[in-house]
């Protein structure tokens, strides 16, 4: 019976459960108990405009500031060093994080692919890729396969890191940006969406509105929550700011609606024991 295990037999390192934390609201949301953890696969899908990137790019230069010795890497595959340049002006402290440049169709060699499994290699505790759909079609490309087999190689290498298979030995956690339809469901396979630990979705209050408040909300949770709803605007430069007292409310709002459902609950269980209880009086 080659593969299985009992899990009281499975030992891991005690690291691997310290979370990376951001020091903002955002860590309440990223898992029950704070930050991101290690090890896991986090997509990131929302309305056109909404700031995938820049929620992104906020998120490691948070966790850079609060742990400087972890290795962060930010794969773009979507946009290049000049329009990557106008994010550094308004948010400075993107512009210490280490970046590998991806062009599918414009490298001569067409080693594009080769270039990111090998860097990789090094080990890296977090890797932000953005985006999955454009970096499946540099593979696609560059490999002559078919779309499955593009999201195949890619989905194998994320786990391999995931496990610590590289020089670093280290559970890589993977941030990846998506696409989505026009109606604004998520791109991908079955096979994607089983490997993903947690869904992370930007949207807005009013989709036809780009002006309308945004908010992050988890729709897929193995870590923490889902349907909690945290509202940030990026107007303030240098920082993503996160409406932390509408945060607390929404909390609060939650909390009152469990402890009525509980309330509830226990009072359909004493009625359904008193109910009972008659019954068996009755017939006895």
């Amino acid at each position: 019976m080659n593969g299985i295990v009992k899990m009281r037999d499975v030992r891991f390192d005690k690291d691997l459960f310290i979370n990376f934390r951001t020091r903002t609201m955002l860590d309440n949301l990223l898992c029950s108990y704070q930050g991101l953890p290690k090890g896991v696969n986090y997509m990131i899908i929302g309305d056109p405009g909404v700031g995938k990137t820049t929620i992104i790019l906020d998120m490691l230069a948070n966790i850079r500031k609060a742990q400087p010795s972890a290795r962060i890497l930010f794969i773009s595959a979507e946009m290049n060093e000049i329009d990557l340049a106008i994010y550094v002006e308004r948010f400075p402290k993107f512009g210490d994080l280490d970046i590998l440049f991806i062009e599918g169709g414009f490298d001569e060699c067409g080693h594009s692919w080769q270039t990111v499994a090998d860097t990789l290699d090094d080990g890296w505790d977090i890797v932000a890729i953005d985006s999955f759909h454009e970096l499946q079609g540099i593979v696609k490309e560059e490999e002559n396969v078919t779309n499955k087999r593009a999201e195949s190689m890619l989905l194998s290498l994320i786990k391999q890191h995931n496990k610590a298979q590289n020089d670093r030995s280290v559970n890589t956690t993977f941030l990846t940006i998506q696409q989505v339809t026009k109606s604004g469901a998520f791109v991908g396979s079955n096979r994607l969406k089983h490997m993903i630990t947690a869904m992370m979705e930007l949207r807005l209050d009013n989709p036809k509105n780009i002006y309308s408040d945004r908010y992050i909300t988890f729709s897929k949770h193995r870590r923490g929550d889902v349907g909690v709803k945290l509202y940030y605007n990026l107007s303030t430069t240098g920082d993503v700011d996160f409406d932390e007292e509408r945060y607390e409310q929404d909390q609060s709002i939650r909390r009152m609606q469990r402890n009525v459902r509980n309330q509830l609950h226990d009072f359909a269980d004493r009625f359904d024991e008193l109910f009972n209880n008659l019954n068996r009086e009755k017939n006895g």
